[in-house]
């Protein structure tokens, strides 16, 4: 882990870092686009369905275009994982390298969550997309367990990024 603190550079992980963001936010545009034709349940909604009743429920709502869009969703989805997890890694490598002691080390290893993230994500997809064929499948609750490990290993990483942030203010405001 601790290779991390000089490889890669910090010239290649800032620009590495910079690309997955641009790459991540463009790509996220476009998966609003597609959950704004799943009125009155969105995307995510549709993650922690957890039952097949409510995901047949769902998926009843949606018709026929809505099912469609939501397939189209969980595709694009497998191109947004690599781009969210480079560019979370890469910020939290980022706070890593500008923290200290024990709050690095925990940096380094959250450098990894987004990549075991991005697992739970494709489990999630997988269960998900099999879901919209039959709703009736208990494997629903699957993607649900998915999608909560997904979350809060993303989460993790925010908090320890904007905990990065505020110690370097408050050092050089200091």
């Amino acid at each position: 882990m601790r290779r991390l603190l000089e490889t890669p550079s910090q010239k290649n992980l800032w620009l590495g870092t910079l690309l997955a963001f641009i790459g991540l936010a463009a790509i996220f545009l476009y998966l609003r686009s597609l959950d704004a034709q799943l009125a009155p349940y969105g995307i995510v909604l549709f993650e922690f369905a957890f039952t097949p009743a409510r995901a047949s429920e769902m998926i009843t709502a949606w018709g026929v275009v809505g099912a469609h869009a939501a397939r189209q969703s969980l595709l694009v989805d497998f191109g947004f994982m690599p781009a969210y997890a480079l560019a979370f890694a890469g910020f939290t490598l980022l706070a890593a390298r500008a923290a200290r002691g024990r709050w690095q080390t925990l940096g380094l290893w959250l450098t990894l969550a987004p990549f075991v993230s991005w697992f739970f994500d494709a489990t999630e997809n997988f269960v998900l997309l099999a879901t919209l064929s039959n709703p009736a499948s208990s494997l629903i609750v699957l993607a649900g367990i998915s999608a909560a490990i997904k979350f809060a290993l993303l989460v993790a990483c925010l908090l320890y990024m904007l905990g990065g942030l505020v110690a370097t203010v408050w050092r050089k405001a200091r």
